[in-house]
């Protein structure tokens, strides 16, 4: 990118080279870094670069010519039509792709062909929209690192550009600073360091405007970035087998937090998502997708039409949700939700008990819920009735034709109990304690995926063990169904909250009793618990931050804003209480400044303690001079002769003879050379002495270093000795 020409590169323009370089590539990582860019641009582009870096290493002109870069854009212009039609789907799907590419093109292109201050402003033009569509296609924390370094470098850009423009367009302008030289690095620090400031202060205002202008909840490519991950298994059919694939995902799904009581409370609990009611021997799916659709109350509130699970086994807890962008409508709650808050107009609700949100979202979804977490008790549930409604004989008992040998099983281990609780927790534990658990499955579909489990490979991952279940309880005429969710997930101490992922994922049973509900039962035996290294605290710290940018920022709405400026308003009205308050921490610390000081005075350690501090503290104020006195010392009086002295030694004896002729009452000014101080003396002696030994220091000192001989020593002891005598 350097200039064409004759004209010297100064170090201001060298300064603005490397800083556009530097935006251009912080901006093109940003972009890389979203996913969303093709392997092939992403090659190009960060080839170029590196092309570019070690040419410009060499110090190289620009690669292509004008007419080169007129040409291959013409025949660009006819891809792009291409790519945006055909390769990238067309309208509206295909346009920041084919355009992204546009943009890198046109990059490389002005990279290998800039000349002229207009090319440059191209150049900080393509690496804003860099950046700007690294905005659109991610909310990632990791662009607000991208961002700052990228405001950094902008600002640096621009004010070295102003200057190097102005300083060519100065016809007086002469002798400009050389790159490489020290005024050159000295102004390059400078505009370094005054960048850092800016961008310092610009982000600090900038974020007071963000948090106190009010908010727009809604934005315009919105759809086009935050495409959900497509997480399967949350839908109204699910094959077994599908809850396999996405425990092998380690992407996140969402965060919970408890906002009555402490997060540990959500220890153990379960995250429903969607319950299935029908089985065909290899799939589950429900028959209808009629759902209730619940409006706001007056209060602000969805008050869901479910029934807690009887008074004496209630314990309610109310927790956030903040739900990754997903491919489901599905919202994820505890056991039987109960209410739920939400930036929702209506949801609703299906006869499964699942909760669905009505509005397309490409964002995260934020909302509360109460939840009944109780648990009846084992004795309660052992004496109700087993005359079930119609409609559940008629959803929850179906099963197709299965193996004679599974209902065979299902006999063989319920005989002995009398009721469905004590049949559905005998089947549990038997899946639980004889079967593996793997997620390695044979890849060849299956004519009778549960019987192939429960005879053969007698291993398998969740979906396998709840269907097993399923199937057994329905063979022995009890209501089932099976239900897809997340278990509790990982707990960030840092955050203190929930990291749920998509490895979280799981299946359990959900058993109907009547006059209670559903009833929670989970056969896949329990996993280990995970050890917690350093590493799994440094990731909790980059999730606690990560769920601020989420909460913070990307999440910032109408409703936040108004609590931020009313906490703030809370803040402001008790600053006026603050005087009082620091009255109060003053006495406090006097107080115990006190108490302190007494048992202080009283320590046979007082003495020795305080005098090593009075030690330490002349060491650091006067160490310098102290070791200076003890080198001119030991050259006094020690054996130097047989050697030169060097020009500092020839130094600290100088001024060592300059105390000695103060004390004498000669004392020497700042404005003096050595030779005016001394001409100034009275003759013959010392001045004698001290003329000879002047003239050598000069020679020691700035010239000749072996005119620093024991010569000097000789001289400073004659008028020691001198002053001595006197």
């Amino acid at each position: 990118m350097n200039k064409a020409g004759t004209t010297p590169i100064t170090a201001v323009h060298r300064y603005f080279e490397v800083s556009l370089f530097l935006l251009l590539t912080v901006g093109y990582l940003a972009l890389a870094t979203t996913g969303k860019l093709d392997l092939f641009s992403t090659l190009v582009m960060g080839g170029a670069l590196i092309l570019k870096a070690l040419n410009y290493r060499r110090r190289r002109e620009p690669e292509l010519s004008p007419q080169t870069v007129r040409t291959l854009t013409v025949v660009y212009i006819f891809f792009y039509a291409v790519d945006f039609t055909l390769l990238s789907g067309g309208w509206p799907d295909g346009l920041i792709p084919a355009t992204s590419r546009l943009v890198l093109f046109i990059a490389v292109m002005k990279l290998f062909s800039a000349r002229t201050n207009r090319d440059y402003l191209w150049l900080a033009l393509i690496a804003f929209l860099e950046i700007l569509a690294a905005a659109t296609l991610t909310v990632d924390t990791l662009f607000l690192a991208f961002f700052f370094l990228f405001l950094l470098v902008g600002i640096s850009t621009f004010i070295s550009f102003e200057i190097k423009r102005s300083t060519e367009a100065a016809s007086h302008f002469a002798g400009p600073l050389a790159p490489g030289s020290a005024s050159g690095r000295r102004l390059q620090r400078s505009l370094a360091v005054t960048s850092l400031v800016v961008a310092f202060f610009t982000l600090l205002l900038a974020t007071g405007f963000f948090f106190f202008l009010p908010r727009i909840t809604s934005g315009l490519w919105s759809s086009y970035g935050l495409q959900p991950q497509q997480i399967s298994g949350f839908s109204d059919e699910v094959s077994l087998g599908d809850i396999g694939r996405i425990l092998k995902n380690s992407s996140l799904v969402m965060r919970l937090r408890a906002t009555e009581g402490e997060t540990l409370a959500l220890q153990g609990l379960k995250w429903r998502g969607i319950a299935l009611a029908r089985f065909d021997g290899h799939r589950w799916y429900t028959q209808s997708n009629l759902a209730q659709v619940i409006t706001r109350s007056p209060a602000g509130d969805f008050e869901l039409p479910l029934r807690p699970l009887g008074s004496a086994a209630s314990r309610r807890v109310r927790y956030s949700v903040l739900l990754e962008p997903i491919s489901t409508d599905v919202m994820f709650a505890a056991a039987v939700p109960l209410e739920l808050r939400g930036r929702f107009q209506a949801i609703a609700m299906d006869q499964g008990g699942s909760l669905l949100h009505l509005r397309q979202s490409y964002g995260m979804v934020s909302y509360e819920v109460l939840s009944d977490v109780g648990e009846p008790s084992p004795n309660l549930l052992r004496t109700l009735p087993t005359e079930y409604p119609s409609w559940v004989r008629e959803t929850y008992l179906a099963l197709p034709p299965m193996d004679p040998r599974v209902k065979e099983l299902a006999a063989q281990l319920t005989v002995n109990y009398d009721n469905p609780y004590d049949k559905a927790a005998a089947l549990e534990r038997y899946l639980r304690t004889e079967f593996g658990y793997t997620l390695e499955l044979p890849s060849a579909p299956e004519d009778d995926p549960v019987a192939s489990f429960l005879f053969e490979r007698r291993r398998g991952h969740c979906e396998y063990f709840a269907s097993a279940m399923a199937v057994f309880l329905r063979s022995e005429g009890i209501p089932v169904r099976l239900v897809n969710g997340f278990l509790t997930g990982e707990y960030n101490e840092v955050g203190e909250h929930y990291i749920v992922r998509a490895s979280d994922a799981h299946t359990w049973v959900e058993v109907y009793f009547p006059g209670v509900g559903w009833i929670e039962f989970d056969p896949t035996p329990r996993g280990s618990a995970t050890d917690h290294s350093w590493w799994t605290t440094v990731r909790h710290y980059y999730d606690a931050f990560d769920l601020w940018w989420d909460d913070w920022v990307i999440n910032y709405d109408q409703s936040q804003w108004e609590r931020t400026l009313r906490k703030t308003g809370r803040t402001v009205r008790s600053a006026w209480h603050l005087r009082w308050w620091l009255r109060r921490v003053r006495q406090q610390l006097a107080a115990q400044l006190n108490r302190t000081g007494s048992s202080a005075l009283a320590s046979p350690y007082m003495l020795p303690v305080s005098l090593g501090l009075l030690a330490l503290v002349m060491l650091l104020w006067r160490g310098r001079a102290l070791a200076d006195w003890l080198r001119a010392y030991r050259l006094l009086h020690g054996n130097g002769r047989g050697r030169s002295l060097s020009g500092t030694d020839a130094t600290l004896l100088y001024q060592r003879l300059l105390r000695t002729l103060e004390r004498r009452g000669f004392r020497k000014r700042s404005t003096q050379t050595p030779l005016e101080f001394v001409g100034g003396l009275p003759q013959p002696e010392p001045s004698g002495a001290v003329d000879e030994f002047t003239h050598l220091y000069n020679r020691a000192r700035f010239g000749r270093p072996e005119a620093g001989s024991t010569r000097l020593i000789d001289l400073l002891r004659r008028v020691e000795g001198w002053k001595r005598e006197r």
